[in-house]
C-alpha cells in the first residue's frame, strides 16, 4: 500500500468536514451536472465527469447517506478499506475491503453513510473506453463480464445489470487500482495514457482473479459471434465500412443481416455506424487541431449538415463548442 495515497484518501475533504458534524448529505457537484426533475432519484449527466477525459476517479465522501441516483455511464466502485452498504436497483449489496462492483449505465443506487476507515473509490468510464478487442478476449473466456459489457455497448437495457466481484485471497486487482489511483491523484507526465491503458487490464484481471456474481433479472446472454464481427468491423473500418460489405464478409443477405442487427442490438446498422463515427470525431476534435471540415471527411461523413445535426443530437452542442471547452 502506498502510504502517500493512503494518507490522501483518509484526509478529510471540505464536504466530509461538514458531513461529519451534521451527518446530512452535502451536494458537491456543479448544478448543471444534476437533473432533479424526477422525484424518485437524481440523474447525473456526463458534463462534469468527462471533460477531455474518458475516465473519472473520485473518493466517495463519508459520514452521510448518498441519495438514490442514476447516470448514463459505467461506474466501478472499489472498496479501498472498510466496508459499505449500497442499494442497487432495489437490492442490498455489501462491499468489504478489496471488493468491486461494476454498475451498468441506467442503474440506480444509493449508499449508506461511511465511517472513518470506510474508503470507497468511484471509477467512472464511458462506453467508448470498452474496445471490442477486449470483448473478444472476454468472449473467449465465456465470462459473465463479456455479456455485461456486450449488452452495455450494443443495446439499451430494460433491466439494468450490475456485477459484484468478491475478493478471495491475494489478487492483482488491488495493485492495479492502487496504481491507477496514484497516477490520477498524483498526476505526472503520461498519467492519462497510463490510466486508460490500465482499464482493460483491470477488467480482464477481475475475470481471472475474482469470484464474480452477476445480478441479472432476465438471465439473458449475448454470446453472438456474428454481432461481434459486425461491431468489430464498424469499430475498425467506420470511415468506409458498409452494411453490404459486412454482409458479404459473413455471406449473409444484406436485408436479413440488417433485420438481425436491429433485433440483436436494438439499433440499426446506420445508427451503430454513426455512433462510432461521432465518437471518433469527438476524439479528434478534443485531441487535435484539425479543421472540423477535415475531421468530418476523415470519419466518413459525406454530408456536413447531417454530421452537425447528429453531433448536436448526441452531445447537446456543436463541435466548435466542444473545442472551445477543451
Amino acid at each position: 500500500m502506498d502510504d502517500q495515497l493512503d494518507q490522501l484518501l483518509h484526509q478529510l475533504t471540505d464536504v466530509e468536514k461538514i458531513q461529519q458534524q451534521t451527518h446530512e448529505y452535502v451536494q458537491d457537484l456543479p448544478d448543471d451536472t444534476i437533473d432533479t426533475s424526477n422525484d424518485e432519484y437524481i440523474h447525473l449527466n456526463n458534463r462534469h465527469f468527462f471533460r477531455n477525459k474518458d475516465i473519472y476517479v473520485s473518493k466517495h465522501n463519508r459520514y452521510a447517506k448518498y441519495p438514490l441516483h442514476t447516470h448514463q455511464f459505467l461506474e466501478l466502485n472499489y472498496m479501498y478499506s472498510g466496508h459499505c452498504v449500497q442499494h442497487i436497483d432495489g437490492k442490498e449489496v455489501t462491499l468489504n475491503t478489496g471488493d468491486v462492483v461494476l454498475l451498468n449505465k441506467g442503474s440506480s443506487h444509493s449508499l449508506e453513510a461511511l465511517g472513518d476507515d470506510d474508503i470507497l473509490i468511484n471509477i467512472l468510464f464511458r462506453n467508448k473506453s470498452i474496445h471490442l478487442d477486449l470483448l473478444d478476449k472476454l468472449y473467449d473466456s465465456d465470462s459473465v463480464l463479456f455479456n455485461f459489457l456486450m449488452n452495455t455497448t450494443t443495446r439499451n437495457q430494460t433491466e439494468p445489470l450490475f456485477i459484484l466481484f468478491k475478493k478471495h485471497g491475494n489478487s492483482d486487482v488491488t495493485h492495479i487500482i492502487d496504481t491507477v489511483l496514484s497516477e490520477y491523484f498524483f498526476s505526472r507526465k503520461f498519467s492519462n495514457q497510463i490510466i486508460s491503458s490500465y482499464l482493460p487490464i483491470l477488467l480482464i484481471t477481475l475475470v481471472r482473479d475474482y469470484q464474480s456474481e452477476i445480478i441479472n433479472k432476465s438471465k439473458q446472454r449475448l454470446n453472438d459471434p456474428v454481432m461481434l464481427t459486425v461491431l468489430k468491423d464498424i469499430e475498425k473500418g467506420y470511415a468506409t465500412v458498409s452494411l453490404q460489405s459486412v454482409a458479404k464478409e459473413l455471406n449473409y443477405n444484406r436485408y436479413y443481416l440488417s433485420n438481425l442487427i436491429k433485433k440483436k442490438t436494438g439499433s440499426t446498422f446506420t445508427e451503430l455506424l454513426n455512433q462510432q463515427k461521432l465518437l471518433q470525431a469527438q476524439l479528434l476534435i478534443t485531441s487535435t487541431k484539425l479543421p472540423i471540415s477535415q475531421i468530418i471527411r476523415q470519419v466518413g461523413f459525406s454530408n456536413k449538415n447531417y454530421f452537425y445535426s447528429k453531433y448536436q443530437e448526441k452531445y447537446g452542442h456543436l463541435p466548435t463548442e466542444t473545442r472551445k471547452s477543451k
